[in-house]
Order: structure tokens, then C-alpha cells, then sequence
């Protein structure tokens, strides 16, 4: 039988690199093999770049996470299962996906998936999908699939601003801690993979739509729908999906 061979890298803190393989996940049909994997290996997944350590949340505001917990998902070559079951979570700020093999594994055995237009991942339910939307692989990164039609799908991009911490500038006020606050973006992606960014108003929303934008706009007023609700643009973009000529 043929092996799938995953690549799953660590993000280096030092220089030392070494080669680990051998690893065993759950397969399709409940079964489990070693697989071999690559891994450049570090002690723990450390983020000390904005002078604050990710571990200790109780040092800054918000999460540079999707979530600041690990959930369970999938890990998938194109179609096929390579590992189930395992502990999952997106960091936006880095853009990487970091894996445990369980819930119950200690944070410092994390590592971070590979980056590959082949491998997409589903962590409790949500499907993230590594894309090329600027051009390469190199300028590519990590989205989130909110509907997938046959002419047109939405994704969304998991952005976060980070505002450093501020001393007190007097006596009678307070340190202020770093944040993180949620930026999301919205794509409207073609079969052809060309990707429309939505803009922040929903009139300049509107606009994305093209021929299709009166029509869009009707449905909107008619169902009392806000384009800055996730779950009303995903209805919206179901709608526009489905007219017959709303092909590039």
C-alpha cells in the first residue's frame, strides 16, 4: 500500500533542527500505522515576537487564536484521512495551524502543520483550507470555508490587530495590557480561483456583486438581512449562487 507522507514542521526558536519520524495517528476505518513525518524540532511552540508570551493569557486581552483552546478535528490529504481525532488550533496572528496528537496532550508536544495546497484541516466541524490567494504559496495563507457553491464560495480570512501594551501616563490611571481584536475579512472566490475582497460598508458590499447588485440589494431589504453578520452574508451568498447566469 501505498504510505501518505505528511510533513508537519515546527516553527525554530534556535538553530537546531533535527529529524523525528514514526509517528502514529488514527486512520480511516479505525485502524492506526506509523506513518513516517518530518519535523524540525523545538522544544515548544514559543511566541515571545510581540514581547509577550501566547501561553500565559492572562498577561494580554483577546486571543491571537481562533480559539485559545486546542478542539478536535482532522487532518486531510486532498480527500483522504490522514489523521482523525486529533487536537487542533489556528493562530491567526502567526497564520499556522498547530497540532497535538489528543486533547490530553501536553501543550509543549504541539507542532505546526505544514503549509500545503494539498492538506486542509477540520477543526471541530470548520474547515480551513491553505490557498495561493495573492499569487503563490509563498504569499498564501490560511482560510476559513463559510460556503462552498457551485459558481461562487465564501471564505474568510481570520485577521488580528494587535495593540501593544501602554504604561500609565499618570498616577491616577492604569497600565493597559496588549490586545488582540478580531479583523475578520471576507472573500467571494470563482471556480477559477480569482478572490474578491468584501469591504467593510455594506454599500461598497453591495457593489462586489456586480450585474447582480439591485437583485442582491432587493433580497437584502426584503429579508431584513445585514451583510456585516456572518450568518446573513452566508444566506446572501447562497442567493447569489443560485442565479443561473451569475457565472464569470
Amino acid at each position: 500500500m501505498k504510505k501518505i507522507v505528511l510533513i508537519l514542521a515546527l516553527v525554530l526558536v534556535g538553530n537546531s533542527i533535527e529529524i523525528y519520524a514514526q509517528y502514529t495517528v488514527a486512520m480511516a476505518g479505525g485502524t492506526r500505522e506509523a506513518i513516517n513525518r518530518v519535523y524540525q524540532v523545538d522544544e515548544f511552540i514559543k511566541r515571545f515576537d510581540k514581547g509577550i508570551d501566547y501561553k500565559d493569557d492572562n498577561s494580554y486581552n483577546g486571543t491571537p487564536y481562533n480559539n485559545p483552546s486546542y478542539l478536535p478535528g482532522n487532518i486531510y490529504e486532498n480527500n483522504t484521512l490522514l489523521a482523525s481525532d486529533v487536537a487542533l488550533r489556528y493562530n491567526a496572528i502567526e497564520d499556522e495551524v498547530e497540532v497535538k496528537e489528543s486533547l490530553t496532550t501536553p501543550d509543549e508536544d504541539a507542532k505546526v502543520l505544514a503549509k500545503s495546497l494539498e492538506i486542509f484541516v477540520k477543526i471541530n466541524g470548520d474547515i480551513f483550507i491553505f490557498a495561493p490567494y495573492q499569487g503563490g504559496v509563498e504569499n498564501g495563507g490560511y482560510f476559513q470555508i463559510l460556503f462552498e457553491g457551485d459558481n461562487y464560495s465564501l471564505y474568510k480570512k481570520l485577521k488580528k490587530k494587535f495593540i501593544p501594551a501602554k504604561k500609565a501616563s499618570t498616577s491616577i490611571t492604569k497600565d493597559l495590557p496588549p490586545v488582540f481584536l478580531d479583523r475578520p475579512v471576507y472573500y467571494i472566490v470563482t471556480k477559477k480561483g480569482k478572490y474578491y475582497e468584501l469591504p467593510d460598508s455594506n454599500g461598497k458590499k453591495l457593489k462586489v456583486f456586480g450585474n447582480k447588485q439591485n437583485e442582491i440589494k432587493k433580497y437584502v431589504k426584503e429579508n431584513r438581512l445585514d451583510l456585516k453578520n456572518e450568518k446573513d452574508l452566508i444566506r446572501v451568498m447562497i442567493y447569489f449562487d443560485n442565479f443561473k447566469n451569475s457565472k464569470e
